[in-house]
């Protein structure tokens, strides 16, 4: 069995205020989604190793529990990802957040994705992007490295202030796109600005790396 770096909480964990399931309304666009990528295992669990991968956010004004001038979000909690579906017990409100010291504020029944930090990045860098879905697949992965896109660098793990500013990189003054995490294997991340754009991109990844080649 190989050695999965993946769904080990590196942030900062004491910020973390418990409080009762999401309101449907703050996580339903954003599940929806979510079901579909789950259908085409692109979030999931690694059998063996237990072991969730995958994740999904989208910003959202929670400046009623806490003011900020970061972007806020919702996200899938830790450890969701062997889940068809999920509901208010599983997402959580990411508050407030520092990158260079790992620290983030969050608020909801369940602890935030060990990927929350990369999405409070990108968030970050460049306001207009509102929708953030980090997949797994082999595939997919292996595809746009050979393709030469937009890429981490090998030597740089998920969860890490490292990841975080290197995501810029590859962001750039785009408001829409991907890259593959080198570090992370098996890592994709597509953003955009709105959760449609996003979940397209991913789609069109899938289509062009798995679907097309098994015709």
């Amino acid at each position: 069995m190989k050695v999965i770096d993946d769904g080990v909480i590196k942030y900062d964990r004491s910020n973390f205020t418990q409080c009762k399931p999401i309101e449907l309304v703050e996580y339903s666009a954003l599940e929806c989604w979510r079901k579909k990528l789950f259908e085409l295992n692109l979030i999931g669990e690694y059998a063996e190793a237990r072991v969730g991968f995958g994740n999904l956010s989208e910003t959202h004004d929670y400046s009623q529990f806490h003011s900020s001038f970061q972007p806020q979000f919702i996200i899938t909690g830790t450890q969701t990802g062997k889940y068809p579906e999920l509901n208010g017990e599983f997402y959580t409100r990411v508050l407030d957040y520092d990158i260079d010291h790992l620290k983030i504020k969050m608020m909801g029944p369940v602890e935030a994705s060990s990927e929350a930090l990369t999405h409070a990045a990108i968030y970050a860098h460049n306001k207009n992007i509102h929708a953030i879905f980090h997949i797994h697949s082999v595939e997919i992965w292996n595809g746009m490295i050979q393709d030469k896109s937009n890429f981490t660098c090998k030597n740089i793990p998920y969860g890490t202030v490292e990841m975080a500013m290197a995501t810029k990189k590859c962001i750039d003054t785009l408001d829409f796109g991907s890259f593959c995490m080198h570090g992370h294997e098996d890592g994709v991340v597509a953003f955009g600005r709105n959760l449609d754009e996003a979940g397209k991109i991913i789609i069109a990844l899938y289509e062009k790396y798995i679907a097309l080649k098994k015709l």
